[in-house]
């Protein structure tokens, strides 16, 4: 097993941007459904059950992580458990829910008393004591994609892309370096939102320091915040900033962040509206962390069955209807948006 050197070639900078909005008359003018919701003291995981290792993938050598969105009840036990991202074998997502559905919570809170709130988790299935670092064959066909990718040959890149992706024994390790090719590769001839999809990946959440270099991960976070801002994802770029905080960045770079979020933090006071595009992908949801408190969906091409709202003091979900505004009562309330139809449906969030 060998590692791989920081930059990997790959140029990510982390340029200043700025927060931009939509306004749509339409939104404006349609009818209203307040949801009432309050404010919570968060749950916290109280008797947290390790999930068992699928044995057949361990004896395969495969490994994999699960995020988990749901709900926790007033007696501390979880509910209306979704996946919201999986890296592996279909498999972990299995055992990741069973696991959680054996633990307990410290429930959250209203005025004192237990309430019901949303929360996430994430399980990680990596094999203890095996080796680090990527595989030579890996490295190999790694460096083969960078270099068609900076020459410029997207065929070739592509081909040596798939060789990688289609692969069913990649460690956490070598998935988080075949994402940051990814982007690369999509940084030439893919879209903002295509490369956003790939960082998320290569920084796979709450344990992507132990897999890719401290200098490369920063680079990576850095170019994370501003496609998140670009791509109207405000919610989870603004928790991308402070974890930038904890990171070794220079104190212009932190300014300039610091001057973004403040931008942001106004947008969310304010009556401005701004349009997100939405894209079911291959998958049966779609979801989004709500930036305001008032939201419609329009310009549906598919299928949308249902809304489900994951919020901090609770769980709501209705039958999806067009030309409905949605308000949540309560401005500081935050809900995690869940969207059910059909795989391929696209869609036009607006946020007001």
């Amino acid at each position: 097993m060998v590692g791989f050197p920081v930059t990997l070639g790959i140029a990510l900078n982390g340029a200043d941007v700025q927060a931009s909005e939509t306004a749509t008359e339409d939104a404006a003018q349609a009818p209203v459904e307040s949801v009432a919701l309050d404010l919570y003291s968060p749950p916290w995981s109280k008797e947290r059950a390790n999930p068992v290792y699928p044995v057949q993938l361990l004896g395969e050598g495969k490994e994999g992580w699960v995020r988990l969105d749901f709900m926790v009840d007033p007696k501390g036990k979880p509910y209306e458990i979704a996946v919201s991202e999986s890296m592996g074998d279909w498999r972990f997502e299995g055992a990741a829910v069973r696991a959680l559905e054996k633990s307990t919570f410290e429930a959250a809170r209203v005025d004192g008393e237990p309430a019901d709130a949303g929360h996430s988790m994430q399980y990680v299935f990596i094999l203890q004591g095996g080796p680090k670092g990527a595989g030579e064959w890996f490295v190999r066909a790694h460096r083969a994609v960078m270099r068609a990718i900076g020459e410029g040959d997207r065929e070739k890149a592509e081909k040596r892309l798939a060789s990688l992706e289609f692969h069913t024994r990649l460690s956490l390790y070598e998935d988080a370096y075949l994402h940051v090719a990814k982007f690369n590769y999509y940084a030439k001839w893919g879209d903002k939102h295509q490369q956003l999809r790939a960082l998320d990946r290569a920084v796979a959440h709450e344990f992507a320091e132990k897999h890719l270099p401290q200098e490369l991960f920063t680079n990576c976070q850095r170019v994370r915040f501003k496609l998140l801002v670009e791509t109207h994802d405000y919610e989870r770029a603004i928790h991308t900033y402070y974890l930038l905080r904890g990171l070794e960045l220079e104190e212009p770079v932190l300014a300039a962040l610091e001057r973004v979020v403040e931008r942001l933090e106004s947008l969310r006071a304010d009556g401005r509206a701004y349009a997100v595009p939405g894209d079911f992908g291959d998958r049966a949801s779609w979801s989004y962390n709500l930036f305001k408190d008032e939201f419609l969906i329009q310009d549906v091409e598919g299928h949308i069955a249902e809304i489900k709202l994951r919020c901090r003091t609770d769980f709501v979900f209705f039958r999806f209807e067009p030309g409905i505004k949605y308000r949540v009562a309560d401005k500081d309330n935050r809900c995690h948006l869940q969207l059910v139809g059909n795989p391929g449906t696209t869609f036009t969030l607006t946020q007001m």
